[in-house]
């Protein structure tokens, strides 16, 4: 039989069994293939669910029932030298080919009787020929007549290598604003990267992999692996702006993932170009977004902001592209009202993008930057890009507001915000250089709290730990809890202002212990404060140093402090600072215990084999000890050095009240549990730090050092 033939018989053929589907429509749940053509979900205002592959290809599921999009089992792969003639013009419904219709399908049973009838009038005898066999070659596995998974019912061929990747687009639209749409990704893959024009002038948007509509809440449970791969203008996983929320999970606990990546001008998951990426919250699974230049990983396209993003759990990767914050804005957009509860989640902006918040200029609009931003638990990292700060505002802004960070509070969890270059660590991103010293377009912190958890800020070259970026001031930090270590960049304040920016209303209290290091000079800036001001250049030229604020300490209980560090402006021959310059505490220095040997003595005395502290060479550390309440603060002022002591040191430190141990370096802050400890048996135990960096040694590790008691 002619292919041509062969091609007007399945097209028939497919007709027919498109309006048996429509007839036969499922009424509680369906799975659908996405390698048979686009799939568009709609749930009306009345609740009523319908699944549409074309035209006439339409089926009903109820308000409550299970929509899952998926792949089939098999990947068939097909010849394009195959398909010739009408059928392999784009008709706007792909090739027409038979394999939309598998064996496995149970209309399958009836496309001979279905398909004879149109055919009798308008096929040559020719086609008659054989037919009954015809028609069985053209339901298996046979290359000229199956298409591939990548030959589907859509606009063109897609997989034509059999890579199990799809051209098949999902549109969800929910307009019942009372009910949630709920839906199931399994192993969809999805590629239209290709479609679409960049031309500037004649730009043509081109397909959405997955896009996400209306008022009402729509629900997508993740299962196996999932990616998204979207066309020029269109974020991976678009979510059009509208009341309803997105909400990826995975309920199921099937390792369910999904990589969504963005076209141009658009972001991973949220906006697309000129889209502002709202209402987004991720409960669980691996989500991995990536946005491309302009866009964030997760929040706007170009010229929009990331707005109500909530993450409760799961693992969440976010990654900016060129201007867009890893979660927030992208470029010209803000990043607002953003709440990490849960989860590990780490978040990196492309360049002028924060880490977290806002990107490039922030919102022209609302003159915001990285504002209304929580964190209540879960592990958190946070890198800004160029000029972009870890946590709150993006870079460059003419005016006031737009690269500031504002109203971020950090309630528990354990967060490592790291600024970019010229961005705070937490705080503001760096402005314009256009505007006077100290305000106007330059990035502030502005009302930032830290109530309790593990937070690590260190601001970029020329910005705060916590506070300003470049030339940005501080203004109303309050930390009443938690464990707080905050080093400025280069010529920026630990917690103040960054490079030539002041730092106001600095409040510790509570248990909050802090320590605050300042940036160092480089001869032509001064350093900055630890708390205060950054360093700045006289008029003559001349360094200086930026001026020490007092915070308010009235409130601090019996076990907080602030811990104040200025390194030497030298380094060693490791690039490390040569030694400390100056270091005061508040409310005063921890003293070893009373009963603790002579000074020169490199161990605490505890009627039995003690604790020791040395460095990771095992030469002896001098430290300072002291027992407050249940506690044993062990103190060694230096970047690297190895706690190590006997199970009878534990032992006789549990008989004396001592329920943990806090090991304190100059960057690091670790606290272990007697009792945990102790169940772990062996008769050593070992914990190192290296900068910001903590292991604890196994009990075996331990006694091997065979270290040397004192």
């Amino acid at each position: 039989m002619k292919k041509t033939d062969a091609f007007r018989r399945a097209a028939a053929l497919m007709a027919a069994l498109s309006i048996t589907v429509s007839l036969a429509a499922p009424a509680f749940a369906g799975t659908y293939y996405i390698d048979d053509g686009d799939i568009i979900i709609t749930k009306d205002e009345n609740g009523r669910q319908t699944v549409k592959r074309s035209e006439s290809d339409t089926s009903e599921i109820e308000d409550n029932g299970e929509i899952i999009i998926t792949t089939r089992e098999q990947t068939i792969t097909t010849q394009e030298s195959d398909l010739e003639g009408p059928a392999a013009e784009d008709t706007g419904f792909g090739p027409v080919v038979e394999k939309n219709y598998q064996p496995a399908q149970p209309e399958d049973a009836e496309e001979p009787k279905d398909a004879d009838q149109p055919e009798s009038a308008e096929e040559p005898k020719s086609a008659d020929r054989q037919e009954s066999a015809e028609e069985q070659e053209s339901a298996g596995p046979q290359p000229q007549q199956a298409a591939p998974a990548a030959a589907p019912a859509a606009p063109a061929p897609v997989n034509p290598k059999g890579n199990g990747v799809f051209g098949n687009i999902i549109t969800v639209i929910n307009k019942c604003a009372d009910k949630a749409l709920k839906l199931t990704l399994k192993d969809v893959k999805i590629d239209v990267s290709h479609t679409g024009t960049e031309n500037y002038i004649n730009p043509e948007a081109g397909k959405a992999a997955l896009s996400v509509q209306g008022d009402g809440n729509v629900e997508i449970e993740l299962d196996g692996k999932n990616e998204l791969k979207s066309g020029h203008f269109r974020a991976g996983l678009e979510k059009i702006i509208s009341a309803g929320t997105l909400t990826l999970k995975d309920d199921n606990q099937k390792a369910g993932s999904l990589t969504a990546t963005g076209g141009s001008y658009s972001a991973g998951i949220g906006g697309s170009y000129w889209g502002s990426g709202e209402n987004i919250t991720i409960n669980g699974g691996t989500v991995t977004a990536t946005g491309s230049y302009y866009g964030a990983g997760i929040g706007g396209g170009e010229n929009g902001s990331g707005k109500n993003i909530t993450i409760n759990g799961g693992t969440v990767n976010a990654k900016g592209g060129s201007q867009g914050a890893g979660i927030g804005g992208g470029s010209d957009g803000s990043g607002e009202n953003i709440t990490i509860n849960s989860g590990t989640v780490t978040a990196a902006g492309g360049s002028y993008g924060a880490g977290i918040g806002g990107g490039y200029w922030g919102d022209y609009k609302s003159g915001n930057g990285g504002k209304d931003i929580t964190i209540n638990g879960g592990t958190v990292t946070a890198t800004g890009g160029y000029l972009g700060a870890g946590i709150g505002g993006g870079g460059i802004g003419m005016y006031d507001g737009y690269t500031n960070g504002e109203n971020i509070t950090i309630n528990g969890g354990t967060v490592t915000a790291t600024g970019g270059d010229r961005g705070a660590g937490i705080g503001g991103g760096s402005g314009s250089v256009s505007i006077g010293s100290g305000g106007g377009g330059y990035g502030s912190g502005k009302d930032i709290t830290i109530n309790g958890g593990t937070v690590i800020a260190a601001g970029g070259k020329e910005a705060a730990g916590i506070g300003g970026g470049d030339s940005g001031s501080s203004e109303n930090i309050t930390i009443t809890g938690g464990t707080v270590t905050a080093k400025g960049g280069e010529f920026g304040a630990g917690i103040g202002g960054g490079e030539s920016g002041s730092g106001s209303n600095v409040t510790v209290s509570g248990a909050a212990q802090v320590t605050a290091t300042a940036g160092k000079s480089n001869g032509s800036y001064g350093a900055g404060a630890t708390i205060g001001n950054g360093g700045s250049m006289t008029d003559e030229g001349d360094p200086a140093d930026g001026e020490e604020i007092q915070a308010d300490i009235s409130g601090l209980t019996t076990t907080g402090y602030i811990r104040h560090i200025i390194y030497k402006p030298d380094l060693d021959s490791d690039g490390k600072p040569d030694g400390i310059l100056k270091e005061w505490w508040e409310p005063e220095r921890p003293q070893p215990n009373p009963g603790a040997p002579a000074e020169e003595s490199n161990e605490v005395d505890l009627g039995t084999p003690g604790l020791h502290v040395e460095t990771l060479e095992g030469d002896p550390l001098p430290f300072d000890a002291r027992q407050q309440g249940s506690t044993l603060r062990v103190t060694s002022d230096t970047l690297a050095a190895r706690l190590h002591g006997t199970r009878q040191a534990l032992e006789a430190l549990r008989e004396q009240g001592v329920e943990q141990i806090q090991f304190v370096t100059s960057f690091k802050t670790t606290t272990l549990s007697v009792e945990d400890l102790l169940a772990e048996g062996g008769s050593w135990f070992a914990l190192e730090h290296n900068g910001l960096v903590s292991r604890q040694l196994s009990a075996a590790q331990a006694e091997s050092l065979k270290c040397r008691m004192r």
